[in-house]
Protein backbone atom coordinates (compact mmCIF):
# COMPACT_ATOMS: atom_id res chain seq x y z
CA UNK A 1 0.00 0.00 0.00
CA UNK A 2 3.00 2.45 1.15
CA UNK A 3 4.55 1.67 -2.37
CA UNK A 4 1.18 2.73 -4.37
CA UNK A 5 1.12 5.84 -2.56
CA UNK A 6 4.65 6.81 -3.29
CA UNK A 7 4.89 5.72 -6.93
CA UNK A 8 1.24 8.02 -7.25
CA UNK A 9 2.90 10.73 -5.07
CA UNK A 10 5.57 10.65 -7.51
CA UNK A 11 3.32 10.68 -10.54
CA UNK A 12 1.76 13.74 -9.15
CA UNK A 13 4.46 15.43 -8.21
CA UNK A 14 6.23 15.39 -11.73
CA UNK A 15 3.28 16.17 -13.61
CA UNK A 16 2.84 19.54 -10.78
CA UNK A 17 6.58 20.20 -11.66
CA UNK A 18 5.47 20.27 -15.25
CA UNK A 19 2.54 22.20 -15.15
CA UNK A 20 4.01 25.12 -12.90
CA UNK A 21 6.79 25.00 -15.28
CA UNK A 22 4.48 25.79 -18.22
CA UNK A 23 2.38 28.23 -16.15
CA UNK A 24 5.61 30.10 -15.79
CA UNK A 25 5.97 30.06 -18.90
CA UNK A 26 3.08 31.31 -19.52
CA UNK A 27 2.99 33.95 -17.44
CA UNK A 28 6.53 35.62 -18.32
CA UNK A 29 4.65 36.17 -22.25
CA UNK A 30 1.76 37.51 -20.54
CA UNK A 31 3.83 40.03 -18.12
CA UNK A 32 6.24 40.91 -20.24
CA UNK A 33 3.59 41.65 -23.48
CA UNK A 34 1.35 44.05 -20.74
CA UNK A 35 4.98 45.62 -19.76
CA UNK A 36 5.29 46.58 -23.44
CA UNK A 37 2.08 47.38 -24.27
CA UNK A 38 1.57 50.12 -21.25
CA UNK A 39 5.46 51.61 -21.93
CA UNK A 40 4.20 51.54 -25.85
CA UNK A 41 0.75 52.61 -26.13
CA UNK A 42 -1.61 55.16 -24.73
CA UNK A 43 -5.48 54.39 -25.57
CA UNK A 44 -8.25 53.76 -23.51
CA UNK A 45 -9.82 49.41 -23.23
CA UNK A 46 -12.83 50.86 -24.97
CA UNK A 47 -10.44 51.50 -28.33
CA UNK A 48 -8.17 48.28 -28.00
CA UNK A 49 -11.59 46.51 -27.44
CA UNK A 50 -13.15 47.92 -30.73
CA UNK A 51 -9.84 47.78 -32.77
CA UNK A 52 -9.42 44.08 -31.67
CA UNK A 53 -13.14 43.37 -32.46
CA UNK A 54 -13.06 44.78 -35.88
CA UNK A 55 -11.48 43.46 -38.86
CA UNK A 56 -7.43 43.06 -38.22
CA UNK A 57 -6.82 41.98 -41.65
CA UNK A 58 -4.63 44.34 -42.95
CA UNK A 59 -2.64 45.11 -40.18
CA UNK A 60 0.69 46.61 -41.09
CA UNK A 61 3.51 44.17 -41.20
CA UNK A 62 6.25 46.39 -39.25
CA UNK A 63 4.00 46.43 -36.59
CA UNK A 64 3.75 42.72 -36.02
CA UNK A 65 7.65 43.39 -36.66
CA UNK A 66 7.84 45.61 -33.60
CA UNK A 67 5.65 44.11 -31.38
CA UNK A 68 7.70 40.72 -31.70
CA UNK A 69 10.85 42.66 -31.52
CA UNK A 70 9.99 43.96 -28.77
CA UNK A 71 8.80 41.28 -26.32
CA UNK A 72 10.71 38.05 -27.95
CA UNK A 73 13.91 39.07 -26.07
CA UNK A 74 12.78 39.79 -22.59
CA UNK A 75 10.55 36.69 -22.86
CA UNK A 76 13.01 34.36 -24.28
CA UNK A 77 15.48 35.84 -21.26
CA UNK A 78 12.40 34.82 -18.61
CA UNK A 79 12.37 31.20 -20.41
CA UNK A 80 16.30 30.72 -20.29
CA UNK A 81 15.95 32.08 -16.31
CA UNK A 82 12.74 30.18 -15.25
CA UNK A 83 14.32 26.73 -16.85
CA UNK A 84 17.63 27.30 -15.62
CA UNK A 85 16.10 27.28 -12.13
CA UNK A 86 13.97 24.38 -13.00
CA UNK A 87 16.94 22.56 -14.71
CA UNK A 88 19.04 23.19 -11.01
CA UNK A 89 16.76 21.96 -9.02
CA UNK A 90 15.64 19.07 -10.33
CA UNK A 91 19.49 17.90 -10.59
CA UNK A 92 19.71 18.74 -7.01
CA UNK A 93 16.73 17.29 -6.42
CA UNK A 94 15.44 20.49 -4.41
CA UNK A 95 12.67 19.45 -2.41
CA UNK A 96 9.73 22.95 -1.57
CA UNK A 97 7.93 21.20 1.70
CA UNK A 98 4.36 21.83 0.74
CA UNK A 99 1.94 25.10 2.03
CA UNK A 100 -0.12 22.49 4.23
CA UNK A 101 2.16 20.54 6.42
CA UNK A 102 0.67 17.39 7.97
CA UNK A 103 -2.48 17.55 5.34
CA UNK A 104 -1.87 14.22 3.65
CA UNK A 105 -3.98 15.49 0.63
CA UNK A 106 -1.67 18.33 0.34
CA UNK A 107 1.55 15.69 -0.01
CA UNK A 108 -0.58 14.15 -2.57
CA UNK A 109 -1.93 16.96 -4.93
CA UNK A 110 -0.27 20.04 -4.05
CA UNK A 111 2.99 20.87 -4.78
CA UNK A 112 4.56 24.27 -3.81
CA UNK A 113 6.02 25.04 -7.14
CA UNK A 114 2.63 24.46 -8.85
CA UNK A 115 1.49 27.05 -5.34
CA UNK A 116 3.79 29.93 -6.24
CA UNK A 117 3.16 29.49 -10.06
CA UNK A 118 -0.16 29.87 -9.92
CA UNK A 119 0.47 32.73 -8.27
CA UNK A 120 2.78 34.57 -10.13
CA UNK A 121 0.58 33.74 -13.16
CA UNK A 122 -2.45 36.04 -10.81
CA UNK A 123 -0.50 38.75 -10.31
CA UNK A 124 0.38 38.89 -14.25
CA UNK A 125 -3.10 38.99 -15.32
CA UNK A 126 -3.59 41.46 -12.79
CA UNK A 127 -0.45 43.76 -14.34
CA UNK A 128 -2.60 42.76 -17.52
CA UNK A 129 -5.94 44.10 -16.43
CA UNK A 130 -3.73 47.34 -15.09
CA UNK A 131 -1.50 48.14 -18.18
CA UNK A 132 -4.73 47.95 -20.60
CA UNK A 133 -6.87 50.32 -18.29
CA UNK A 134 -10.19 47.44 -18.25
CA UNK A 135 -11.01 48.45 -14.90
CA UNK A 136 -11.65 52.24 -15.77
CA UNK A 137 -13.47 50.83 -19.00
CA UNK A 138 -15.60 48.31 -16.51
CA UNK A 139 -16.83 50.77 -14.38
CA UNK A 140 -17.53 53.62 -16.80
CA UNK A 141 -19.63 50.90 -18.74
CA UNK A 142 -21.61 50.03 -15.94
CA UNK A 143 -22.89 53.31 -15.09
CA UNK A 144 -25.67 54.68 -17.82
CA UNK A 145 -25.96 58.76 -19.47
CA UNK A 146 -28.63 60.71 -20.88
CA UNK A 147 -26.29 62.52 -22.90
CA UNK A 148 -27.74 62.01 -26.26
CA UNK A 149 -31.51 62.00 -25.18
CA UNK A 150 -31.07 65.80 -23.70
CA UNK A 151 -28.49 66.99 -26.12
CA UNK A 152 -28.11 65.03 -29.31
CA UNK A 153 -29.28 66.96 -32.63
CA UNK A 154 -30.47 64.26 -35.21
CA UNK A 155 -29.22 65.66 -39.02
CA UNK A 156 -32.58 64.39 -40.43
CA UNK A 157 -34.04 66.70 -38.42
CA UNK A 158 -32.19 70.10 -39.29
CA UNK A 159 -32.81 72.21 -42.05
CA UNK A 160 -29.04 72.10 -43.85
CA UNK A 161 -29.75 74.49 -47.07
CA UNK A 162 -27.23 76.23 -49.45
CA UNK A 163 -27.49 79.78 -50.64
CA UNK A 164 -25.20 79.62 -53.65
CA UNK A 165 -23.11 77.21 -54.62
CA UNK A 166 -21.22 74.99 -52.14
CA UNK A 167 -17.36 73.92 -52.67
CA UNK A 168 -16.07 70.74 -52.98
CA UNK A 169 -13.96 69.40 -50.68
CA UNK A 170 -10.30 67.80 -50.36
CA UNK A 171 -10.08 65.62 -46.56
CA UNK A 172 -6.52 64.94 -45.58
CA UNK A 173 -6.51 62.82 -42.32
CA UNK A 174 -2.56 63.01 -41.35
CA UNK A 175 -2.19 59.52 -39.14
CA UNK A 176 -1.22 60.89 -35.31
CA UNK A 177 -0.48 64.65 -36.14
CA UNK A 178 -0.70 66.65 -32.86
CA UNK A 179 -0.02 69.87 -31.99
CA UNK A 180 2.65 68.06 -29.65
CA UNK A 181 4.95 68.36 -32.17
CA UNK A 182 5.99 72.29 -32.67
CA UNK A 183 8.11 73.91 -30.85
CA UNK A 184 7.31 75.32 -27.40
CA UNK A 185 7.68 79.01 -28.94
CA UNK A 186 4.47 77.90 -31.58
CA UNK A 187 2.50 75.78 -29.01
CA UNK A 188 3.85 72.72 -29.10
CA UNK A 189 6.21 70.10 -26.31
CA UNK A 190 9.43 70.22 -28.42
CA UNK A 191 11.72 72.87 -26.93
CA UNK A 192 13.49 74.54 -29.59
CA UNK A 193 12.73 72.28 -32.24
CA UNK A 194 9.25 72.45 -34.27
CA UNK A 195 8.96 68.89 -36.34
CA UNK A 196 6.13 70.54 -38.43
CA UNK A 197 7.19 74.55 -39.32
CA UNK A 198 4.99 74.13 -42.81
CA UNK A 199 1.86 72.62 -41.16
CA UNK A 200 2.40 75.65 -38.30
CA UNK A 201 2.73 78.00 -41.22
CA UNK A 202 -0.53 76.92 -42.94
CA UNK A 203 -2.20 77.08 -39.67
CA UNK A 204 -1.47 80.70 -39.66
CA UNK A 205 -2.12 81.45 -43.05
CA UNK A 206 -5.62 79.84 -42.46
CA UNK A 207 -8.59 78.55 -40.35
CA UNK A 208 -7.45 76.73 -37.33
CA UNK A 209 -9.34 76.38 -34.14
CA UNK A 210 -7.16 76.55 -31.30
CA UNK A 211 -7.42 75.33 -27.48
CA UNK A 212 -4.91 77.64 -26.42
CA UNK A 213 -3.88 81.38 -28.27
CA UNK A 214 -0.78 79.48 -30.38
CA UNK A 215 -1.22 76.64 -32.35
CA UNK A 216 -3.56 74.06 -30.96
CA UNK A 217 -6.27 71.98 -32.07
CA UNK A 218 -9.17 69.44 -30.55
CA UNK A 219 -8.64 67.54 -27.41
CA UNK A 220 -8.95 63.53 -27.10
CA UNK A 221 -12.17 62.34 -27.41
CA UNK A 222 -13.41 58.80 -25.78
CA UNK A 223 -14.61 56.32 -29.19
CA UNK A 224 -12.30 58.44 -31.03
CA UNK A 225 -8.78 57.34 -30.19
CA UNK A 226 -7.98 55.33 -33.04
CA UNK A 227 -8.03 55.57 -37.18
CA UNK A 228 -11.31 53.88 -37.69
CA UNK A 229 -13.32 55.70 -34.65
CA UNK A 230 -11.99 59.04 -35.77
CA UNK A 231 -13.02 58.83 -38.92
CA UNK A 232 -16.56 57.99 -37.93
CA UNK A 233 -16.61 61.07 -35.33
CA UNK A 234 -15.43 63.23 -36.96
CA UNK A 235 -17.84 62.15 -39.70
CA UNK A 236 -21.43 61.84 -37.85
CA UNK A 237 -20.88 64.08 -34.57
CA UNK A 238 -20.59 61.36 -32.39
CA UNK A 239 -17.85 58.79 -30.86
CA UNK A 240 -17.73 55.30 -31.93
CA UNK A 241 -19.56 53.25 -29.27
CA UNK A 242 -21.24 50.23 -30.98
CA UNK A 243 -21.18 46.78 -29.76
CA UNK A 244 -18.97 45.24 -32.52
CA UNK A 245 -18.51 41.91 -34.45
CA UNK A 246 -16.03 39.76 -35.76
CA UNK A 247 -17.26 41.47 -38.93
CA UNK A 248 -16.86 45.00 -37.80
CA UNK A 249 -20.59 45.63 -38.49
CA UNK A 250 -23.43 46.28 -35.83
CA UNK A 251 -24.71 43.18 -34.13
CA UNK A 252 -28.29 44.49 -34.67
CA UNK A 253 -28.25 45.18 -38.32
CA UNK A 254 -26.20 44.50 -41.61
CA UNK A 255 -25.42 48.22 -42.40
CA UNK A 256 -22.79 49.92 -40.67
CA UNK A 257 -24.04 52.22 -38.03
CA UNK A 258 -27.68 52.01 -39.79
CA UNK A 259 -29.35 54.51 -37.78
CA UNK A 260 -26.79 57.44 -37.64
CA UNK A 261 -26.52 59.76 -40.55
CA UNK A 262 -22.90 61.23 -41.82
CA UNK A 263 -21.22 63.76 -43.84
CA UNK A 264 -21.40 61.49 -46.36
CA UNK A 265 -24.84 60.82 -46.40
CA UNK A 266 -25.61 64.67 -46.73
CA UNK A 267 -22.99 65.24 -49.60
CA UNK A 268 -24.67 61.74 -51.53
CA UNK A 269 -28.16 63.77 -51.34
CA UNK A 270 -26.55 66.98 -52.89
CA UNK A 271 -25.35 64.49 -55.39
CA UNK A 272 -21.47 64.46 -54.99
CA UNK A 273 -19.01 61.90 -56.36
CA UNK A 274 -17.15 60.60 -52.97
CA UNK A 275 -13.82 58.53 -52.78
CA UNK A 276 -12.11 57.41 -50.06
CA UNK A 277 -8.11 56.80 -50.69
CA UNK A 278 -5.97 55.07 -47.91
CA UNK A 279 -2.48 53.03 -48.57
CA UNK A 280 -3.10 50.26 -46.67
CA UNK A 281 -6.09 47.26 -46.62
CA UNK A 282 -9.33 49.46 -46.45
CA UNK A 283 -11.53 46.61 -44.76
CA UNK A 284 -9.07 46.52 -41.61
CA UNK A 285 -10.91 48.61 -38.88
CA UNK A 286 -14.28 48.50 -41.21
CA UNK A 287 -13.69 51.39 -42.99
CA UNK A 288 -14.70 50.43 -46.18
CA UNK A 289 -17.85 49.46 -45.47
CA UNK A 290 -18.33 52.53 -43.14
CA UNK A 291 -17.73 54.91 -46.37
CA UNK A 292 -19.68 52.78 -48.98
CA UNK A 293 -22.18 52.48 -47.03
CA UNK A 294 -22.45 56.09 -46.22
CA UNK A 295 -21.58 58.02 -49.03
CA UNK A 296 -21.66 55.39 -51.71
CA UNK A 297 -18.09 56.33 -51.45
CA UNK A 298 -15.34 54.86 -54.40
CA UNK A 299 -12.94 53.12 -52.01
CA UNK A 300 -9.07 53.39 -53.24
CA UNK A 301 -6.72 51.04 -50.90
CA UNK A 302 -3.69 48.77 -51.15
CA UNK A 303 -5.31 46.24 -53.78
CA UNK A 304 -6.57 49.14 -55.86
CA UNK A 305 -3.11 50.36 -55.96
CA UNK A 306 -1.83 47.18 -57.71
CA UNK A 307 -4.89 46.30 -59.74
CA UNK A 308 -4.33 49.96 -61.22
CA UNK A 309 -0.49 49.08 -61.55
CA UNK A 310 0.78 51.56 -59.47
CA UNK A 311 2.82 49.38 -57.08
CA UNK A 312 3.79 45.61 -58.38
CA UNK A 313 1.35 42.60 -57.16
CA UNK A 314 4.40 41.74 -54.32
CA UNK A 315 5.15 45.57 -53.32
CA UNK A 316 4.17 46.03 -49.42
CA UNK A 317 5.65 48.50 -47.09
CA UNK A 318 4.76 49.27 -43.87
CA UNK A 319 0.82 49.08 -43.92
CA UNK A 320 1.18 48.79 -47.85
CA UNK A 321 2.48 51.32 -49.68
CA UNK A 322 4.29 54.47 -48.41
CA UNK A 323 2.74 58.14 -48.64
CA UNK A 324 5.13 59.27 -51.63
CA UNK A 325 2.87 57.35 -53.84
CA UNK A 326 -0.23 58.10 -52.35
CA UNK A 327 0.45 61.82 -52.79
CA UNK A 328 0.66 60.54 -56.35
CA UNK A 329 -2.25 58.30 -56.69
CA UNK A 330 -4.35 61.35 -54.64
CA UNK A 331 -3.94 64.22 -57.71
CA UNK A 332 -4.60 61.54 -60.42
CA UNK A 333 -7.93 60.75 -58.31
CA UNK A 334 -8.35 64.16 -57.61
CA UNK A 335 -7.78 66.07 -61.20
CA UNK A 336 -10.38 62.44 -62.51
CA UNK A 337 -12.58 63.74 -60.06
CA UNK A 338 -12.72 67.46 -61.06
CA UNK A 339 -13.29 66.89 -64.97
CA UNK A 340 -16.86 65.97 -63.85
CA UNK A 341 -19.71 68.49 -63.75
CA UNK A 342 -20.63 67.47 -60.41
CA UNK A 343 -19.03 68.57 -56.66
CA UNK A 344 -17.01 65.60 -55.21
CA UNK A 345 -15.79 64.66 -51.85
CA UNK A 346 -12.48 63.28 -51.33
CA UNK A 347 -11.25 62.17 -48.58
CA UNK A 348 -7.78 60.49 -48.10
CA UNK A 349 -5.66 58.91 -45.11
CA UNK A 350 -1.49 59.12 -44.64
CA UNK A 351 0.06 56.65 -42.93
CA UNK A 352 4.10 56.90 -42.72
CA UNK A 353 3.90 58.67 -38.98
CA UNK A 354 1.91 55.83 -37.97
CA UNK A 355 2.83 54.07 -34.13
CA UNK A 356 4.83 52.10 -33.66
CA UNK A 357 8.24 55.09 -34.66
CA UNK A 358 7.16 55.59 -38.27
CA UNK A 359 7.91 55.09 -41.77
CA UNK A 360 11.42 56.31 -43.03
CA UNK A 361 10.53 56.47 -46.78
CA UNK A 362 12.97 58.11 -49.19
CA UNK A 363 12.37 61.34 -49.24
CA UNK A 364 13.44 61.65 -45.69
CA UNK A 365 15.76 63.30 -44.40
CA UNK A 366 17.82 62.42 -41.61
CA UNK A 367 17.80 65.82 -39.61
CA UNK A 368 17.09 64.53 -36.22
CA UNK A 369 18.26 62.15 -34.16
CA UNK A 370 15.14 60.56 -33.18
CA UNK A 371 13.58 58.35 -36.16
CA UNK A 372 9.77 59.53 -35.99
CA UNK A 373 10.95 63.19 -35.74
CA UNK A 374 12.13 62.97 -39.28
CA UNK A 375 9.00 61.18 -40.60
CA UNK A 376 6.96 63.84 -39.26
CA UNK A 377 9.53 66.46 -40.79
CA UNK A 378 9.00 64.57 -43.75
CA UNK A 379 5.53 64.34 -43.59
CA UNK A 380 5.27 67.97 -42.84
CA UNK A 381 7.20 68.50 -46.23
CA UNK A 382 4.66 66.19 -48.57
CA UNK A 383 1.45 68.23 -47.03
CA UNK A 384 2.93 71.49 -47.77
CA UNK A 385 4.01 70.64 -51.30
CA UNK A 386 0.17 68.57 -51.93
CA UNK A 387 -1.63 72.04 -50.78
CA UNK A 388 1.19 74.13 -53.48
CA UNK A 389 -0.09 71.32 -56.16
CA UNK A 390 -3.68 72.30 -55.33
CA UNK A 391 -2.99 75.83 -55.69
CA UNK A 392 -1.95 75.60 -58.99
CA UNK A 393 -4.86 73.55 -60.46
CA UNK A 394 -8.56 74.71 -61.84
CA UNK A 395 -10.28 72.94 -59.31
CA UNK A 396 -8.39 74.89 -56.42
CA UNK A 397 -10.92 78.25 -56.45
CA UNK A 398 -13.96 76.15 -55.33
CA UNK A 399 -12.93 73.56 -53.19
CA UNK A 400 -12.40 73.61 -49.44
CA UNK A 401 -9.07 71.73 -48.44
CA UNK A 402 -9.65 70.52 -44.62
CA UNK A 403 -6.22 68.98 -43.09
CA UNK A 404 -6.52 67.30 -39.65
CA UNK A 405 -5.01 64.76 -37.49
CA UNK A 406 -7.09 61.93 -36.90
CA UNK A 407 -5.97 61.12 -33.20
CA UNK A 408 -3.20 61.48 -30.70
CA UNK A 409 -0.27 59.57 -31.11
CA UNK A 410 -0.66 55.85 -29.58
CA UNK A 411 3.67 55.21 -28.59
CA UNK A 412 4.66 57.63 -26.61
CA UNK A 413 7.39 58.77 -29.07
CA UNK A 414 8.11 62.62 -28.60
CA UNK A 415 4.70 62.89 -26.36
CA UNK A 416 6.50 61.27 -23.39
CA UNK A 417 5.72 63.24 -20.31
CA UNK A 418 3.27 65.68 -21.72
CA UNK A 419 -0.20 65.80 -19.93
CA UNK A 420 -2.74 64.36 -21.81
CA UNK A 421 -5.10 67.44 -21.57
CA UNK A 422 -2.07 69.10 -23.46
CA UNK A 423 -2.01 66.96 -26.94
CA UNK A 424 -3.87 68.10 -28.99
CA UNK A 425 -5.08 67.03 -32.72
CA UNK A 426 -3.79 69.51 -35.70
CA UNK A 427 -6.04 70.98 -37.55
CA UNK A 428 -6.64 73.38 -40.69
CA UNK A 429 -9.16 74.28 -43.23
CA UNK A 430 -7.90 76.67 -46.34
CA UNK A 431 -9.82 78.35 -48.88
CA UNK A 432 -13.31 78.71 -47.27
CA UNK A 433 -15.70 81.53 -47.87
CA UNK A 434 -16.97 81.12 -44.91
CA UNK A 435 -16.16 83.81 -41.61
CA UNK A 436 -16.05 82.82 -38.19
CA UNK A 437 -18.29 84.45 -36.27
CA UNK A 438 -16.48 83.72 -32.97
CA UNK A 439 -12.95 83.46 -31.53
CA UNK A 440 -11.14 80.68 -33.53
CA UNK A 441 -8.07 80.88 -30.56
CA UNK A 442 -8.82 79.46 -26.77
CA UNK A 443 -11.76 77.05 -28.17
CA UNK A 444 -12.51 73.32 -26.14
CA UNK A 445 -13.48 71.37 -28.90
CA UNK A 446 -13.42 67.64 -29.65
CA UNK A 447 -13.36 65.75 -33.18
CA UNK A 448 -17.59 65.25 -33.34
CA UNK A 449 -17.09 68.98 -34.05
CA UNK A 450 -15.64 68.67 -37.21
CA UNK A 451 -18.66 67.63 -38.66
CA UNK A 452 -21.03 70.01 -38.72
CA UNK A 453 -17.76 72.57 -39.21
CA UNK A 454 -16.83 71.20 -42.20
CA UNK A 455 -20.06 71.10 -43.74
CA UNK A 456 -20.30 74.97 -42.86
CA UNK A 457 -16.84 75.32 -44.54
CA UNK A 458 -17.64 74.29 -47.64
CA UNK A 459 -20.95 76.56 -47.64
CA UNK A 460 -23.66 74.72 -45.78
CA UNK A 461 -26.30 76.62 -43.61
CA UNK A 462 -27.22 74.30 -40.37
CA UNK A 463 -30.17 75.20 -38.81
CA UNK A 464 -29.24 75.78 -35.08
CA UNK A 465 -25.16 75.15 -35.99
CA UNK A 466 -25.21 71.73 -34.58
CA UNK A 467 -25.32 68.00 -35.85
CA UNK A 468 -24.95 64.88 -33.73
CA UNK A 469 -23.00 66.16 -30.31
CA UNK A 470 -21.08 68.33 -32.55
CA UNK A 471 -21.66 72.51 -33.26
CA UNK A 472 -20.18 74.01 -35.26
CA UNK A 473 -16.90 76.03 -34.91
CA UNK A 474 -17.56 78.85 -36.88
CA UNK A 475 -20.60 79.88 -35.04
CA UNK A 476 -21.39 81.47 -31.84
CA UNK A 477 -22.60 78.44 -30.61
CA UNK A 478 -20.38 77.16 -27.44
CA UNK A 479 -19.67 73.15 -28.00
CA UNK A 480 -20.63 71.16 -25.44
CA UNK A 481 -17.46 70.54 -24.42
CA UNK A 482 -17.36 74.42 -23.45
CA UNK A 483 -21.12 74.32 -22.42
CA UNK A 484 -20.60 71.56 -19.91
CA UNK A 485 -16.99 71.28 -19.14
CA UNK A 486 -14.68 69.01 -21.39
CA UNK A 487 -14.04 66.38 -18.28
CA UNK A 488 -17.79 65.82 -17.14
CA UNK A 489 -18.69 65.76 -21.43
CA UNK A 490 -16.06 63.50 -22.02
CA UNK A 491 -16.77 61.32 -18.96
CA UNK A 492 -20.10 61.21 -20.03
CA UNK A 493 -19.62 59.83 -23.04
CA UNK A 494 -18.02 56.78 -21.40
CA UNK A 495 -20.91 55.52 -20.28
CA UNK A 496 -23.42 53.32 -21.49
CA UNK A 497 -26.38 54.75 -23.39
CA UNK A 498 -29.51 52.42 -24.55
CA UNK A 499 -30.26 56.38 -26.55
CA UNK A 500 -27.32 55.38 -28.83
CA UNK A 501 -27.84 51.48 -28.84
CA UNK A 502 -30.98 52.02 -30.03
CA UNK A 503 -31.26 54.68 -32.34
CA UNK A 504 -27.67 54.70 -33.93
CA UNK A 505 -27.01 51.03 -34.81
Amino acid sequence: MKKKNDKTYKKVKKVSVIVSYVILLLTSVIFVMAKWYGQTFNISFAELYYTMLSPLKGTGDSTIQQIIEGCIVPILFLWIFITGIYFVMLQHKISINVLFKGKPWSNQYFNKYLMISIVLFCLSICSTINEIKLLPFLKTALDKTNIYEDYFVNPNEVKISTNGKTKNIIHLYLESMETTYASDKEGGFQGENNYIPNLTQLAKENVSFSNSDKLGGFKYLYGAGTTSTALFSSTSGIPYSFPADSNGGMTQHEKFAAGTTTLGDILNEYHYNQEFLCGSDSTFGARKKFFEEHGNSTIFDYYTAIEKKYIPNDYKVWWGFEDTKLYGIAKDEISRLAESDDPFNFTFLTVDTHHIGGYVCDECENKYDIRLANVIDCADRQVYDFINWCKQQPFYDNTVIVISGDHQRMDDILVSGVNSENRTVYNCIINTDTKAQSETKNRTFTSIDMFPTTLAAMGFEIEGDQLGLGVNLFSKKETLSEQLGYDYFSNELTKYSKYYIDHFS
